[in-house]
């Protein structure tokens, strides 16, 4: 990747982490860990990746993102204010009652293209594949927690998926441990699996561009999340709203590059 743009990459990705420290803060609300470690994924899609037009987002020719890790919402809210979906002062009343942000993302909040269910990106793919054929070129990008795939449902929904829309599919496998087993049991059912550190913006970019088998399946990308094990942050153990003081420190430490994501330090 380009120098200069890994460097924008990862200036977005500093205010969007600290954008979400912020609203986890004025909402009360922990789980920092959980969230953070998905910032850099999110921003090379919406900033590199992804066709999206956030003035006409209901353009049928735009790319779709459905976050199937529900609880990583933060993430998602705070990188489509950065777009310019919606204000950024729709931020700070993340998770009240009446407000727009909820604590799941939900198809009011403009730019969410389907609730939080994976199943929901399979659907989304096959019916753009039954709208368009080969015509359109739109692709669906379902981001979904490595735990999540060890539910019965939710593996058989994904190794039993229909060829009609397949190759427009990209799951991404949020992992803490980059498990051979979800792997691969996923090439056994047809699916070009690869990896990326979430962290790195250059293995980000390797593993989007990294070339297919030539046939028209569905891709995986397994991206291992450092984040999720930091230890620096100086967070209390578990999903406890932060205080003043975390917040503060949160920010220090973002912005000194100690973060579980890209930039000088990166999760590496």
């Amino acid at each position: 990747m380009d120098p200069a743009r890994r460097g924008e990459f990862e200036k977005i990705a500093l205010e969007v982490r600290k954008d979400v420290v912020r609203m986890l803060s004025v909402a009360h609300s922990g789980g920092f860990k959980k969230v953070i470690g998905i910032v850099d994924i999110l921003v090379y899609l919406y900033w590199e990746c992804m066709n999206v037009f956030p003035a006409e987002r209901n353009r049928q020719d735009r790319d779709r993102f459905v976050l199937g890790k529900g609880v990583a919402a933060p993430a998602l809210y705070a990188c489509l204010a950065r777009r310019g979906y919606f204000s950024r002062e729709e931020l700070w009343s993340y998770g009240r009652l009446g407000a727009t942000l909820q604590g799941f993302a939900d198809i009011r909040t403009p730019g969410v293209d389907a609730p939080w269910c994976h199943g929901g990106a399979i659907g989304i793919a096959r019916g753009i594949a039954s709208s368009f054929g080969d015509e359109g070129r739109q692709r669906v990008f379902c981001l979904v927690d490595e735990d999540d795939m060890t539910c019965g449902a939710a593996w058989e929904s994904v190794v039993s998926l229909p060829s009609e829309g397949a190759e427009r599919l990209v799951l991404l496998i949020d992992s803490t441990t980059q498990s051979e087993k979800t792997a691969s049991g996923l090439e056994i059912f047809g699916w070009d699996v690869v990896r990326a550190d979430g962290g790195d913006f250059d293995s980000i970019s390797e593993a989007f561009g990294a070339p297919d088998r030539g046939v028209a399946c569905p891709r995986a990308i397994i991206v291992l999340n450092k984040a999720a094990n930091m230890t620096d942050m100086g967070f209390q153990e578990g999903d406890a709203p932060m205080s003043k003081d975390d917040v503060d420190n949160a920010i220090n430490l973002l912005e000194s590059g100690t973060r579980g994501g890209g930039g000088p330090d990166g999760g590496k």
